[in-house]
């Protein structure tokens, strides 16, 4: 079993490789349960974080083609802060952000559990400027780990 990593925001009992789920609510709903599992969220966060995607969804397609998403909901419903994420095996459809019409395949999900409005901005900020270089982002999408994820992340002052 792999040496348990965590920084601020990432846990290695919410950081996921090479799942597989039918859609994008099956894949929130999965990350919603185990925020829930460590205390870093109210049960109510699942059904909080699908509604929310549903007005104001969260995905992105990068220079590469790859899609991610980050997924956040109101911090009324954090606990404590906590990042989930998980690289999906098979991509999952979200609507693109800002989008009413256009859908992205998405692969990567960093599903955000903050108790604040300003970290969310920040870590969306931080997150961004991750995505849009695109070496880092070559060398993210090479991680199968999650030493390897929570020590990249950490080395580019996201957690």
């Amino acid at each position: 079993m792999e040496k348990t990593r965590i920084n601020h925001f990432f846990s290695d009992q919410v950081i996921d490789f090479n799942q597989s789920f039918p859609d994008r609510n099956a894949v929130l709903q999965s990350v919603a349960n185990r925020l829930t599992d460590v205390g870093a969220v109210k049960p109510t966060f699942g059904d909080a974080i699908i509604a929310r995607e549903k007005t104001y969804p969260t995905g992105l397609k990068l220079n590469d083609g790859v899609g991610v998403a980050i997924p956040h909901t109101d911090a009324d419903q954090v606990l404590h802060d906590q990042i989930g994420f998980v690289a999906l095996k098979k991509p999952v459809t979200f609507r693109q952000m800002a989008s009413a019409t256009e859908v992205v395949e998405v692969s990567y999900l960093f599903v955000l559990a903050l108790k604040t409005a300003h970290q969310q901005l920040d870590m969306l900020q931080k997150l961004m400027g991750l995505f849009a270089d695109d070496s880092a982002m070559a060398a993210f999408q090479r991680i199968t780990t999650v030493a390897s994820f929570v020590d990249f992340m950490t080395e580019r002052g996201i957690g």
